[in-house]
């Protein structure tokens, strides 16, 4: 009768472990959110046909929308977006990057002839229910810090951008995943530079795409808990036979 416990105790545990990996949603802090690298097709001219991967967009032109034209390719810097955590900002500069210029979360990137790089000021937290918190999005771009706001817009070609049906909120990006550690995610967050600020371009709106693998912080596997839980639940049967 005592041994019949054994089957349901493991039955039980096996359970929540199986729950608690398909509702796992929430982001810690550790956790790594990879950046897949932009890649943009380009016709003779120039002209931007069609952007993949990970970029940003600044509407230039004021339209209130994000052309192929109006967007700038990112790539993972040195540590990608780590979950909880602060980040300085790295190499920014008048011209181009250069092939030392370093930065954490994203590479180096090149808007008007001016070299920025994309940190985080206040720690990034979140999960697919809430999104991620991006009050701290910053951009140091050629002489000046922090040139981004958390004033959200809403583009007008959500259509084409992929952000039908959302509503962007002040401060917070929308985050999309499945909850699967090593799977893919979005991340599209919008926000307009302060009118005073001293990069010159006070108004500014961006518009802020980043895909990628999301990687979990290291913590004891399930395999590991299920076999530390057979060992407790046997020893238990081993000292009530005895």
């Amino acid at each position: 009768m005592r041994n019949s416990l054994i089957p349901t105790a493991l039955f039980a545990l096996i359970s929540s472990i199986a729950s608690l990996e398909t509702q796992a949603v929430a982001l810690n802090n550790g956790d790594v959110l990879t950046i897949t690298a932009g890649q943009g097709l380009y016709d003779t001219n120039g002209n931007t046909l069609s952007v993949s991967g990970s970029y940003y967009g600044v509407d230039v032109n004021g339209d209130n929308k994000i052309s192929q034209n109006e967007k700038v390719l990112l790539a993972q810097g040195t540590t990608g977006l780590v979950v909880g955590a602060l980040s300085t900002p790295g190499a920014f500069h008048s011209g181009m990057p250069t092939p030392t210029d370093m930065n954490a979360v994203t590479a180096p990137d090149e808007f008007n002839n001016i070299t920025g790089s994309w940190y985080f000021d206040i720690a990034p937290t979140g999960s697919t229910q809430t999104g991620l918190d991006m009050r701290g999005w910053d951009w140091a771009w050629g002489t000046t810090y922090s040139t981004q706001g958390n004033v959200a817009w809403q583009p007008g070609n959500c259509a084409v951008l992929g952000c039908s049906g959302y509503t962007f909120v002040n401060g917070v990006g929308r985050f999309q995943w499945d909850g699967v550690y090593g799977h893919t995610y979005t991340l599209d967050n919008t926000s307009t530079v302060p009118p005073a600020n001293p990069s010159g371009i006070g108004g500014a709106q961006f518009y802020t795409h980043l895909e990628g693998t999301v990687t979990a912080v290291p913590e004891p596997s399930p395999v590991w808990l299920f076999g530390s839980a057979l060992f407790v639940l046997f020893g238990i049967a081993k000292y009530r036979k005895a």
